[in-house]
């Protein structure tokens, strides 16, 4: 837990001594802190009450400011003391030349994900559940799957709390999440992702895990779902998105249909809001910005999530291996549109959803 709270706290703590003063420094370690002072689970605490959700709420708003103003923090404080460049060049040298885990097996470090305060907390505060089929249960582990998560959110926050609870859902099975590219420039958005089992998204990324029999998670919606994301509208954009059924046809995998109950409902959103501007930049610079608010800033409406991982789909045999025709991924991926929405009618009248359909756009 130490740990945890130097990684978190490291750089805006260097940025306190750099711009400020050590007294900052102090007032900063009090507030980063906090959050563990105001809920113990260790002294049997229950997940509930003001100070749970006043903890959780600093916690996550914190870590979320830290990580993506990451590279604001380093400018700065290379702008005041130059000869931090040195240490920060050697560190994008190591990430980015010499060690690219991302383009690998990741970097996963199990007790983060199941352990680490934060996670912890944010799953009981959203109780997340994860409701895996028999047949994927018994689905031989050495066959890779490729687990493919509807919907993708506003924020699609319960992905990188799903890795911790991973570990026992499916104890044999070495699960890699695929990720936006970019999130592994950033500093400290790169460590979180990685030590989650995140890894690059790029096709030969994807084929060389699969051919290791490492199974893969991946929300094919990405960006245009997020972006469209309606508060209680159950909405997957999938029609067009062919590139995660192609890949397991390649490399000879199953498709798992997966469903997470309650995600549309975690924010408030205003997707109509500036949308043509934000959308010339999604489809410009690949930059999503969505519009939503939650309970506490950054913190979701606190509404369960509830993730179905569906039976393994065995994709028709190819005439060709490893060579999917047009008509082939077409067929192919018609019946895993079939196999999505049958999971979702089956399943909804037991999280709430029964009078709400599933539209595939």
């Amino acid at each position: 837990h130490v740990t945890c709270l130097l990684f978190i706290g490291c750089l805006p703590g260097l940025f306190c001594l750099c711009r400020l003063s050590w007294k900052w420094l102090l007032a900063f370690s009090f507030v980063l802190a906090l959050p563990r002072l105001l809920w113990q689970p260790g002294l049997g605490q229950p997940a509930e009450g003001a100070k749970y959700v006043y903890g959780l709420g600093l916690y996550w708003n914190l870590v979320m400011a830290i990580c993506f103003a990451s590279p604001l923090i380093i400018f700065s404080c290379c702008w005041s003391q130059p000869l931090l460049l040195l240490p920060f060049l050697g560190y994008f040298l190591w990430a980015r030349v010499v060690s690219k885990a991302e383009l690998k097996d990741g970097a996963a470090w199990p007790w983060f994900s199941i352990q680490e305060w934060g996670f912890h907390a944010f799953r009981r505060y959203i109780r997340l559940r994860i409701h895996v089929h028999p047949e994927l249960q018994q689905y031989p582990p050495e066959k890779p799957v490729v687990l493919a998560v509807h919907p993708h959110g506003v924020a699609s926050d319960y992905r990188i709390l799903l890795d911790g609870m991973l570990y026992e859902a499916l104890p044999k099975r070495e699960v890699l999440a695929l990720s936006a590219s970019v999130l592994f420039y950033i500093p400290m958005v790169r460590e979180l992702a990685l030590w989650t089992r995140c890894v690059d998204a790029r096709k030969a990324v994807a084929a060389r895990a699969l051919k290791h029999r490492k199974s893969l998670m991946v929300i094919p919606g990405g960006e245009q779902e997020q972006i469209r994301t309606v508060e209680g509208k159950e909405e997957v954009f999938l029609q067009k998105r062919m590139g995660f059924i192609k890949l397991a046809l390649e490399q000879n995998a199953a498709v798992v249909p997966c469903y997470a109950f309650g995600c549309v409902d975690l924010y408030s959103t205003y997707s109509n809001l500036f949308f043509k501007p934000r959308e010339w930049l999604r489809k410009t610079l690949g930059v999503c910005i969505p519009i939503y608010r939650g309970a506490l800033g950054f913190l979701p409406l606190r509404k369960p999530v509830h993730l179905v991982l569906g039976a393994p789909l065995e994709l028709p045999a190819l005439k060709t291996a490893g060579q999917p025709t047009e008509e082939e991924l077409q067929r192919a991926h018609g019946k895993y549109v079939e196999a999505l929405k049958n999971l979702y009618d089956e399943e909804k009248h037991q999280f709430g959803n029964a009078d709400r359909e599933l539209t595939i756009s």
